[in-house]
């Protein structure tokens, strides 16, 4: 009795199964209609062996149907997300560029929205990437999404790292976004480099050589402005690694190098031989000069250095190889405190009262010079 029950149950489940399948006829008739979300509902009851080219453009025809409807759409719902990730799985779809744009496209609307969520939607975040890592606007985008929630459980860079590798990077890396993102990445790989001569190899392993007009801008730009005094020392490393550092960015960077922060070292040394060689090269001095007025404010670290004797050699140094330079700044320092001049951005030279009316001040000034100081500070 049992067994007969459950035979008949059996067959009335598999006539209910074959009874609600599709044929390709049925499909072409859905198609015909443009009812998509039957269609959709019933494509893969067709056999595998008879997808063929006609079932494929029914079914690209008809999620091209659907996809533009969402896309019309303010919003889009947790169902509509799911059903259009279910079918990207399709081969057919997954291989259509207009249904994989699509794709791309609503689900940065449905996450943009979801992520506002309480609780925000990463793990759909996560899975909605994984799904597809081969676009590199999703991997921009959903960087972008990142940066708006501090609090992400990703970091950027696992999105932008596919960006700025492919065949577009030239694009993605001409955004400051971006831009940011690069320099923190190259910073860290210079921090770690084992040997200076592995630095170019780690650039090109980051970036599409593409990208790389855009970084070697950025460094130049951030040898004349930094973020922070590390960034000229990393600008100049970016472009000499890549033989980029002509003999003009050179002399400047090894003369700035002096009046930073200088540690003693390769650098340091490097630096101090090329300021004794522009002694005797004027033109070259006058090329480091007219970079150095472009400088706001002028690097001075150095005059507010706590290392007496360095202070004194570097100071020296400059005197002795390059007057112009040090004239130029106590210049541009008595034309502020004055009040002859208007600067834009405030003093250009933040140490320089401290070191006039300090010991060594009047130690390592000319008596002329002094005596203006004196007369504009009144000290």
């Amino acid at each position: 009795m049992l067994r007969s029950l459950l035979s008949i149950l059996l067959l009335g489940t598999c006539s209910q199964s074959i009874a609600a399948a599709y044929n390709l006829e049925d499909l072409k008739a859905l198609a015909r209609d443009g009812a998509y979300t039957e269609f959709l509902a019933h494509a893969m009851d067709v056999r595998p062996s008879l997808r063929l080219e006609e079932w494929k453009k029914m079914v690209i025809e008809m999620g091209g149907l659907y996809t533009n409807h969402l896309t019309k759409q303010k919003n889009l719902d947790q169902q509509d997300f799911q059903k259009i990730e279910t079918i990207y799985a399709w081969p057919v779809l997954r291989q259509d560029d207009v249904f994989r744009a699509r794709r791309h496209e609503l689900g940065v609307k449905y996450l943009t929205t979801c992520l506002d969520e309480n609780p925000p939607c990463w793990e759909t975040f996560r899975t909605f990437w994984e799904a597809d890592k081969t676009n590199p606007e999703t991997a921009y985008k959903l960087a972008e999404l990142i940066d708006k929630n501090k609090k992400a459980p990703f970091s950027k860079w696992e999105f932008l790292t596919y960006a700025v590798k492919s065949n577009l990077s030239e694009f993605y890396c001409k955004k400051p976004f971006v831009q940011k993102e690069i320099w923190e990445e190259i910073e860290k790989i210079y921090i770690n480099l084992d040997r200076r001569s592995d630095f170019l190899k780690k650039i090109d392993e980051l970036l599409h050589p593409d990208c790389l007009p855009s970084l070697n801008e950025l460094a130049r730009g951030k040898m004349l402005s930094p973020d922070k005094t590390n960034d000229r020392e990393l600008a100049f490393q970016v472009l000499k690694a890549q033989f980029k550092a002509t003999t003009a960015v050179e002399d400047l960077f090894y003369t700035i190098y002096l009046l930073e922060k200088p540690s003693q070292g390769e650098l340091f040394n490097y630096s101090w031989n090329r300021v004794k060689l522009l002694r005797s090269l004027p033109q070259r001095r006058d090329a480091v000069i007219e970079a150095f007025k472009k400088l706001d404010p002028l690097p001075d670290e150095i005059l507010g250095s706590l290392d007496e004797t360095k202070v004194r050699a570097i100071f020296n140094l400059f005197k002795e190889n390059f007057p112009e330079l040090i004239d130029y700044y106590f210049n541009q320092c008595k034309a502020y405190y004055s009040g002859k001049t208007t600067f834009t951005n405030g003093n250009p030279t933040l140490q320089c009262k401290k070191f006039v009316e300090s010991p060594r001040g009047e130690t390592l000034l000319d008596d002329s010079t002094l005596r203006e100081f004196k007369a504009i500070f009144k000290f």
